[in-house]
């Protein structure tokens, strides 16, 4: 397909902060920069309306990095009032003016499952679908899963335990509102697709990785990495992410135990960090096994994590709930194959016994049976990896955004004319809206 045209106004509209410096650039995650990029690089200029942070003290992230953006980016901001709670009625007003505004001189909408305090911001939807815009809804996890497995379950008393599965179900409903009246409803996460797919409108599954072809390992490091493994060498297991209750590290570190008394030779590397990383560094000196579990820290999105990831030899990620989450294909991009808990999650992005292998949920010594199984048996773990790296290689970051790019020039097509696509701003014909 060709290109969008210039007059083109895309508005993405999310909860994520931003902070303007005084030079014109602007601050904002790291990782979600670089989304944004990518986004920009396949449908042209974007707009994004989100909340200014008044300096870059207060802005958070939820990768180990921040990024700036030039004043020439592809990229523009328009700010909102942060809010500090859902009640916070005169930043409400505010915001609801803004994107009241910034829809109406939009082409297409693109909203996401908001979070409190920030669920007043599906009124962007909303606004579009009245106004009879073309939309676009991102449903990035399964939310529901999440939460309830460390929010509602973890409250402190039945009062705040019911108070927080009401407000999760609303939460629920309000998604599926949106998806129901959305022109075209992105499903990034396999749960996602089962949760939400007959409440989407038009529903289409996303299985977007974070690497592109140069990050993949190349063919010379892993050929010496197939080598390493056919000679007998320690097994390197490998993991990466936030260090949070629900990555279930600790039942990697319990299989590292059992794997020690098992007379298994293995290492691990555990990369980044979290409010869960004293207690791992715990776990592993009380169970006997500190000796081979490491805890190198954070690295930054892209070529150093890719690296770090091919270095290894098999990736591990006992994931509890049914989130998604990228780091499975970043391990199949460093040619590793995957062990994981068996979940909606990883049944569709892990293939057991072709890319990797499943273990049941919760399952500390079915874990450490994968992991032997792969250990003893070389050959197979070198399939798993050669099948790991040649899935990667036809599944890249911009092959889906491109897909996704014609997936959203799809809802403007005209058949009677040449371009579908038509201003907002009144100048065109805009009877294909």
């Amino acid at each position: 397909m060709s290109p969008f045209p210039a007059h083109f106004r895309y508005l993405l509209v999310t909860h994520i902060p931003f902070a303007r410096n005084r030079d014109g650039t602007v601050a904002l995650d790291g990782l979600w920069a670089r989304d944004l990029n990518g986004l920009a690089a396949s449908i042209g200029p974007i707009r994004v309306a989100a909340p200014q942070l008044d300096g870059q003290e207060g802005l958070k992230t939820w990768g180990p990095t921040a990024a700036v953006l030039g004043a020439d980016s592809r990229i523009c901001f328009q700010g909102f009032p942060p809010m500090r709670s859902s009640r916070d009625f005169w930043s409400r007003r505010k915001i609801s003016a803004i994107l009241r505004r910034e829809v109406a001189e939009a082409d297409l909408i693109h909203t996401s499952n908001f979070f409190p305090p920030y669920v007043c911001l599906s009124y962007a939807h909303d606004c579009a679908v009245r106004m009879g815009k073309k939309t676009l809804l991102v449903i990035a996890e399964d939310f529901f899963d999440m939460l309830e497995w460390e929010w509602v379950r973890m409250a402190e008393s039945p009062f705040r335990y019911r108070w927080r599965r009401q407000n999760l179900a609303a939460l629920d409903r309000r998604v599926r509102r949106s998806a129901a009246t959305a022109s075209l409803t992105f499903l990034h996460t396999p749960a996602a697709v089962t949760r939400y797919r007959l409440s989407a409108r038009n529903g289409i599954a996303i299985r977007q990785p974070g690497y592109e072809t140069e990050d993949i390992i190349d063919p010379a490091r892993f050929s010496e990495k197939c080598a390493q493994l056919q000679s007998g060498a320690a097994l390197v297991l490998v993991t990466a992410g936030r260090h949070k209750a629900l990555k279930g590290l600790e039942f990697l570190v319990g299989a590292v135990s059992l794997l020690a008394r098992w007379n298994r030779r293995v290492e691990l590397r555990v990369y980044g960090q979290g409010e869960e990383t004293g207690s791992l560094r715990a776990l592993a000196h009380s169970a006997g096994v500190a000796d081979r579990v490491s805890f190198p820290g954070s690295l930054p999105p892209g070529g150093e994590i890719y690296r770090a990831i091919a270095a290894g030899h098999v990736f591990v990620m006992p994931h509890r709930t049914t989130d998604f989450g990228r780091a499975f294909f970043d391990a199949m991009a460093g040619g590793c194959p995957v062990v994981a808990f068996r979940t909606p999650a990883s049944i569709d992005t892990v293939r057991d016994g072709t890319d990797g292998l499943l273990a049941p949920l919760d399952d500390v010594e079915g874990l450490a049976a994968c992991i032997q199984q792969l250990d003893a048996d070389r050959a197979l773990t070198v399939r798993l990896a050669t099948a790991a790296r040649d899935r990667a290689l036809r599944n890249t970051r911009s092959d889906w955004f491109q897909w996704r790019a014609e997936w959203i020039r799809a809802l403007f097509a005209d058949p009677q004319t040449a371009d579908g696509l038509q201003p907002a701003d009144g100048t065109g014909d805009k009877s294909a809206r």
